[in-house]
């Protein structure tokens, strides 16, 4: 769990060593350098450093003392503090990067293939995705990659939530079409639960079902998705080929809606 933390606020600006006083002073609420050292691990020669900018931050405060003593704010008023310097920096970027997109390009073909890795690339392509849809959405399906790597990552579950959440709305508020080709009646039955408006084929592969770790998603005919879970020592991550170009898209969802024809309706008992 502290490596995790570790690592979440690495991903909000802080170093490793000030992440790591960070948090011995969020546990101490206050304490001396020399607490701080033996409860972080942080040598003592880069804890002064840290401090200053944690400081500098507006996230610690410190008292005139002898030994001088530290003390954070409250976790609340910290992460508010680094959420909006994030922001502000992303802002910056974004505005510079925006006025230097494309000053170079040698105006040549993108090409119709892309391929993406890391779980929140392609989570977030997939959201792009079904979000633009305009009338009709093809997924042909195995839960394994969501389950697997809902149960190692704890905010894919928001995520899941996020694209059930999306499909439900674009049939109930905007008509779209949605399709499920599912590899088993149990998965279909779970598909059909959690988007009862979407409709929902069976094409079981046997013997071979339960292990699919992979889905292709199709939309409006002219972008595809296929994605794959990976597994490696026990770590769980995705990876994608991703496609806009419309020849390919279009073979992809003839080759799709001819799996669809080919399957069986799910009839829930």
């Amino acid at each position: 769990m502290i490596t995790i933390l570790l690592t979440s606020l690495q991903n909000l600006g802080l170093t490793s060593y000030e992440a790591k006083v960070f948090i011995a002073l969020i546990k101490n609420e206050c304490a001396t350098v020399s607490a701080l050292h033996l409860d972080s691990g942080v040598p003592n020669s880069a804890i002064y450093g840290s401090l200053k900018k944690l400081e500098k931050r507006g996230i610690i405060e410190y008292q005139n003392t002898k030994p001088m003593r530290y003390r954070c704010l409250p976790p609340e008023e910290a992460i508010a503090k680094l959420k909006r310097d994030y922001e502000e920096e992303c802002d910056t970027v974004l505005t510079e990067l925006k006025e230097m997109y494309g000053v170079c390009s040698c105006g040549g073909d993108e090409g119709p293939i892309w391929t993406l890795k890391g779980t929140r690339n392609v989570t977030d392509k997939f959201i792009q995705m079904i979000e633009g849809a305009k009338k009709d959405i093809l997924v042909m399906s195995s839960l394994t990659p969501f389950r697997t790597l809902a149960e190692k990552y704890p905010s894919l579950k928001k995520d899941h939530t996020t694209i059930i959440g999306i499909f439900n709305r674009k049939i109930t508020n905007e008509g779209i079409s949605i399709r499920f080709i599912s590899s088993h009646e149990d998965e279909a039955r779970r598909l059909s639960d959690l988007v009862p408006l979407a409709s929902v084929k069976v094409n079981s592969v046997k013997d071979t079902c339960m292990d699919l770790k992979s889905f292709v998603v199709v939309v409006d005919a002219n972008e595809m998705i296929v994605e794959i879970l990976k597994e490696d020592e026990g770590e769980a991550d995705l990876m994608a080929v991703w496609a806009s170009a419309e020849e390919f898209s279009h073979t992809i969802s003839h080759l799709l809606n001819a799996k669809w024809e080919s399957s069986e309706n799910y009839n829930p008992v």
